[in-house]
């Protein structure tokens, strides 16, 4: 709907445009008909056949924008017939010349030579076979006003083509700007809905088997307040993480690094998970490629615990960074169809130039980020 209204706004503000340059160059037609007929209004008698010629090489002038080749086409046998006549005129025939600065600017080159021409061969024949005599100051005259008028044309015409080029690279710089402002929008949607499934799936995850495991010691009279206090203490990281995620406080936690996965194995361990990890690295890595690994390992685990509950997983990190996440594979296959946490994964191995592979490996599942100088392709 929008679009079509759009449309139609173009094509009425187009012809509105054809209108206003048909009126002008009317009345452009108009003027230089009333002095061409001034010499003759002054004569003492002329045949009608001289006002006909002198519209026929000024009022074809209202296509001179719209169809330069039909104005020049209509105006030249009236001038020539004009000029073989001798008929009183004006010092140069000022149709003809506006004609070929028309040709000029918005014709085709080849037309406007042709009409240059025409106009420098054909007026010294057209005086030398009138019936008076022609002076020689006459050509000149002729010939310099239409090399002035093809010039003028010619420059109009340059001008117009380094206007439209103006034209174009601005629309290009625009549809560029536009296009990178549209994917940098994609890109901040894809990342805010990577880190909410990343972060909501762990969180509330774990959140779920904690209370699950409050549950049924509450019904052997058996309450677990510690259990209790870690799942709110899960549930306001969350909803810090996801308040800072979105910028809605100005206080941010800083980016989860290496340092940190212990404290996220740990807190899956209370969940009732087996995890060990191992680590060689020699320090800490953070920014994004260590938000990515923590990212990583976190989904790894948050996958093991609903696909393969119950199975032992282990953490490995080398430097690299190397990443393995392994455990058994249990019955549940869907982590094979590629759902969206695999896709996240994938894609922050791609955002820090890595290679994420993962897959069944015998009776074991394996997650390994690799590097991008490590060996490897991802599947």
């Amino acid at each position: 709907m929008q679009l079509s209204w759009v449309s139609r706004q173009f094509e009425t503000g187009a012809a509105a445009t054809t209108r206003s340059r048909l009126m002008v160059d009317g009345l452009l037609a108009l003027v230089l008909f009333g002095l061409t007929l001034l010499p003759l209004s002054a004569a003492d008698s002329v045949t009608p056949w001289a006002y006909v010629a002198a519209a026929g090489q000024t009022l074809p002038l209202v296509l001179r924008r719209q169809s330069p080749l039909l104005a020049n086409i209509l105006i030249a046998p009236s001038a020539i017939a004009y000029g073989f006549a001798g008929w009183p005129s004006p010092l140069v025939p000022l149709g003809a010349l506006v004609g070929l600065h028309a040709i000029a600017a918005y014709g085709s080159r080849a037309q406007s030579y042709f009409f240059l021409a025409l106009a420098l061969l054909g007026t010294p024949v057209v005086l030398l076979s009138r019936p008076a005599e022609a002076e020689p100051y006459e050509w000149l005259n002729v010939a310099l006003a239409a090399g002035v008028a093809w010039l003028a044309g010619t420059l109009s015409r340059s001008r117009q083509r380094e206007e439209r080029q103006r034209e174009e690279r601005a629309a290009a710089e625009r549809a560029r700007h536009e296009a990178e402002a549209a994917r940098a929008v994609a890109e901040e949607r894809n990342r805010i809905a990577r880190e909410m499934h990343d972060l909501l799936g762990h969180s509330v995850g774990v959140m779920v088997v904690l209370a699950e495991g409050a549950a049924a010691r509450a019904e052997t009279g058996d309450p677990s307040p510690e259990t209790l206090e870690r799942i709110a203490a899960t549930g306001r990281e969350a909803m810090t993480d996801l308040r800072a995620m979105l910028r809605q406080d100005d206080e941010r936690r800083p980016l989860p690094t290496t340092d940190d996965l212990p404290a996220l194995v740990e807190t899956v361990r209370e969940a009732g998970m087996t995890v060990e990890l191992r680590s060689s690295l020699p320090g800490a890595v953070g920014g994004a490629v260590g938000l990515a690994v923590y990212r990583i390992v976190q989904e790894a685990l948050t996958n093991a615990r609903k696909h393969a509950p119950g199975e032992p997983v282990t953490v490995e990190i080398a430097e690299g960074p190397v990443v393995t996440v392994t455990n058994r594979a249990g019955n549940d296959l869907g982590r094979e169809t590629g759902g969206r946490g695999l896709r996240n994964m994938r894609e922050r191995a791609a955002s820090i130039g890595a290679q994420l592979e993962c897959g069944r490996d015998g009776e074991t599942w394996r997650v390994t980020l690799r590097s991008g100088g490590a060996d490897g392709a991802d599947e």
